[in-house]
């Protein structure tokens, strides 16, 4: 167990210099405990004539792990002192043997590669799914109920994890998705598919989060970077794997596949979460955990984003937006979260969205880039296969290798770019560069019209990788770097929380945008061509194909018009993700991890 010594720290304008001041040889067991609750409340303790005193975190040789950076470490950053991080806790957590260490991350990445690859190989699946149950006009509900529950159930994880500790809130996940997938397999009707979905989505929701909290308790921020570049990597594999596996699977055994391939390898995932994974146990009986449970804040996030989301699915294609029950769920669920923030700030002892994190700079710019990094990412994963499947008029395996280039640039991307920030310490610049990036990117996809060549495809899309892959990771380091110790897990959930936040309004607006494009470039198309059934091509576009020559060329003229109209409009979403970005300082990452007793 680490000892402490004091140092009172002097303040000047442009620097925090420690002193180290004599240290005691010994310690009364009741001045160790209160130093050590002083250490956990925010790392200084004041005496009775008001002075403060830093609390520096010691070896048992007396020698200290962390040492803040004098004025002329501090003169490099722009934004003044370089913050030294978050205050470690009393016990800190031991790092695992590097082997052990590297078993447990295969088994983490297993995690991601397995709740990454539902969300893509599912969608390949559905028209066989609603063909077999006679219910085409029920595809919809089948990722809606999942969308709703993994982003609804997104912040209740990070608060979980502090309260019943992050091995079994991760594992407590990743049953629930697996029972999800048994259940999704198993399916008799549409019904019962459309539950499981929304019971996967609740487990789903816990996985991504979990993996990065989990994270942050094996390594240092320092070394945190090459781990989740791995892990962004990992994402981008399993974007591509999945629609090629989907559709393998429904072509030549059988769609109920597509869900039960989860259970091995959330198997794997879970043995080896168990058997080598060891983390600081949450101490309290049952009792005393579910009473620190926020049910007040959980029940009206997850009612008041329900409400928020359902007509953000349903506005433009199952409702108009105009219509009474669009916009009555907008406004019940405004005013459900309006209550939600009320019992955040003024009931909940531990709220799951604590709003102090919102009066840090830092907090707020991660939280605001997150969500327009959503936007604008999100719109560009769904966009981009409807211009290879439509304009293009290649099948849906095809248009998942064309996704190829853009994953190949954001797994080069995100590894990079861990390995080095772990390197150099820097954060920002890779987050405002690939920024830049994936803002340019996708202007250059509204270069790309019926006839374009597969070297501008190739690099308009490898650009957009390079560009995601470079800030996706980076800015969870931002916000873990940002907040102090007792937050980091509720942080690290509500980023992924704003980031899938992001994408629903993102393809909602842009969704929007395309449909209404479309109307407004065939509209005139289908009255000048009575003869034929041209409007069958908007609910088939392969449709097409059965029209004369130029009548074709006119059609996909249309639709490459309106997708150019959906790019555009992803345009500023990045753009803001970049100015908001600016607002993100610099905090140290810290290269140590103190001592913890493990379970």
């Amino acid at each position: 167990m680490a000892s402490s010594t004091k140092a009172p720290s002097v303040h000047s304008d442009n620097a925090t210099v420690v002193i180290e001041s004599e240290k005691k040889d010994a310690f009364t067991s009741e001045s160790t405990s209160n130093e050590s609750n002083d250490f956990n409340n925010g790392g200084s303790k004041e005496h009775a004539s008001g002075e403060k005193e830093e609390v520096i975190e010691t070896d048992s040789s007396g020698q200290k792990e962390e040492i803040i950076d004098s004025a002329s470490s501090t003169k490099d950053s722009s934004h003044g002192n370089l913050d030294p991080g978050p205050p470690m806790p009393s016990q800190g957590v031991v790092t695992l043997p590097f082997r052990e260490l590297m078993v447990v991350f295969t088994g983490l990445m297993l995690g991601i590669f397995l709740s990454s690859l539902d969300q893509t190989i599912v969608s390949v699946c559905t028209t066989k799914i609603a063909s077999e149950f006679n219910s085409l006009n029920e595809i919809p509900w089948i990722g809606t109920a999942y969308l709703l529950t993994s982003t609804a159930f997104q912040p209740l994880y990070g608060k979980s994890s502090d309260i019943f500790g992050r091995k079994s809130t991760f594992l407590f996940a990743i049953g629930v998705f697996l029972l999800g997938s048994a259940l999704c397999g198993a399916a008799q009707n549409m019904t019962w598919i459309i539950i499981a979905r929304g019971v996967a989505g609740v487990g789903a929701a816990g996985i991504m989060s979990g993996v990065m909290i989990i994270i942050t308790d094996l390594v240092s921020l320092r070394d945190r970077g090459k781990y989740q570049g791995i892990i962004g990597g990992v994402f981008g594999i399993a974007s591509v794997i999945g629609p090629l596996l989907g559709g393998v699977l429904t072509d030549h055994a059988t769609w109920r596949w597509a869900f039960f391939i989860n259970l091995p390898i959330g198997a794997i995932t879970i043995f080896t979460v168990i058997k080598v994974l060891h983390l600081p146990h949450a101490g309290g009986s049952l009792k005393t955990k579910l009473a620190r449970v926020d049910f007040a804040g959980s029940l009206s996030l997850i009612a008041g984003l329900v409400m928020i989301l359902l007509p953000l699915n349903w506005g433009g294609s199952t409702y108009p937006w105009d219509s009474a029950r669009v916009i009555g769920l907008f406004c019940a669920g405004f005013v459900v979260l309006l209550i939600f923030c009320y019992i955040e700030v003024k009931v909940a002892v531990e709220p799951i969205i604590p709003f102090r994190l919102f009066k840090k700079r830092t907090s707020s710019a991660v939280f605001a880039t997150s969500f327009f990094i959503g936007m604008g990412f999100f719109g560009i994963m769904f966009f981009m296969p409807l211009y290879f499947q439509i304009v293009r008029q290649e099948s849906a395996t095809s248009s998942g290798l064309e996704m190829l280039p853009m994953i190949v640039g954001l797994l080069i991307a995100s590894i990079t770019s861990g390995f080095m920030v772990s390197k150099w310490g820097q954060y920002r610049p890779f987050i405002w560069t690939g920024l830049v990036l994936a803002t340019t990117g996708i202007g250059l996809l509204t270069l790309l019209n019926e006839s374009s060549n597969r070297g501008e495809i190739i690099g308009y899309l490898f650009i957009n990788g390079l560009g995601l892959g470079f800030c996706m990771q980076t800015v969870m380091l931002a916000i873990q770097s940002g907040v102090e110790t007792r937050d980091i897990a509720v942080a690290t959930a509500n980023a992924t929380f704003f980031r899938t936040v992001g994408s629903v309004f993102g393809v909602a607006i842009s969704g929007t945008v395309f449909n209404n494009a479309v109307k407004n470039h065939l509209g005139p198309i289908i009255l000048a061509n009575p003869q034929y059934d041209v409007a069958s091509v908007i609910t088939d576009p392969y449709n097409v194909k059965n029209f004369p020559q130029a009548l074709q060329d006119q059609i996909l003229h249309g639709y490459m018009l309106s997708l150019r109209q959906a790019f555009t409009v992803c345009i500023p979403f990045m753009g803001a993700a970049f100015l908001v970005s600016l607002l993100i300082r610099h905090h140290k990452l810290r290269k140590t991890l103190g001592p913890q007793t493990m379970e």
